[in-house]
């Protein structure tokens, strides 16, 4: 009988001030939780947190709960260098060590990335250009992201690279790029990443997509792939 009268007046409190406060007798919005909040149906098995989204008509989702919702999908390096040493040649760029694939869209052994859902993703870009001994000629790059079934770049950036050492430098010591921007990505389409390089005929062909950077001070990773939804 308690139950039921508690359940009464909790019913009238919603109809007539239309705010529920819970830990708080004086809520200022419709739902006001002075406390912590818990959802049961957002919980996830991986045993890390991840950001919240909500989808058009209100609903809470995660990225281990709805394929649509924003977040980090993948992040990828390289586990050794790859050689620029054709000249005007694509090398496709296959990142075999994955550090995070949340969805299982990414196929480390073909480089091919392959959305679930369409969308507009966040591609990021940060890799290391090395072993290059030319100091005085440049070495023309262009790296990107390719779309396989459409045949053709979604995302492209050419630039020079130069072994500016200066003196009493190690000769080829590495240079770092970083690039992103913003694109929409389409369910059913194959992407990958790749890279050109263009010499000048007299040029050493002997640069390198470096995996990491090595020096007296330690060895880190230094070249990494990043996709993320945003919307």
């Amino acid at each position: 009988m308690r139950t039921s009268c508690l359940f009464i007046v909790f019913f009238f409190s919603i109809f007539l001030h239309a705010q529920v406060g819970i830990g708080t007798t004086s809520p200022t919005e419709e739902l006001d939780v002075n406390g912590d909040l818990r959802v049961r149906g957002l919980s996830n098995g991986s045993g890390m947190t991840t950001p919240v989204s909500v989808l058009p008509d209100g609903t809470l989702v995660t990225t281990f709960t709805s394929n649509t919702a924003p977040g980090t999908k993948f992040v990828g390096f390289l586990a050794s260098d790859i050689a620029l040493d054709t000249d005007f040649g694509f090398k496709d760029i296959v990142l075999s060590t994955e550090l995070i694939d949340v969805l299982g869209e990414y196929n480390n052994t073909t480089g091919r990335y392959s959305p679930i859902v369409t969308g507009y993703y966040k591609i990021s870009m940060d890799f290391d250009i090395g072993d290059y001994s030319s100091d005085t000629d440049d070495l023309d790059i262009l790296i990107g992201l390719w779309d396989f079934t459409a045949n053709q770049w979604v995302l492209r950036r050419t630039f020079k690279h130069r072994d500016n050492n200066n003196s009493g430098m190690t000769a080829g010591r590495n240079e770092s790029y970083g690039i992103s921007n913003y694109l929409q990505l389409q369910v059913g389409h194959s992407y990958g990443f790749r890279i050109f390089s263009d010499y000048a005929s007299f040029v050493t062909r002997d640069a390198k997509l470096k995996f990491q950077n090595s020096g007296s001070t330690g060895t880190s990773l230094s070249t990494s792939f990043s996709v993320e939804k945003v919307l």
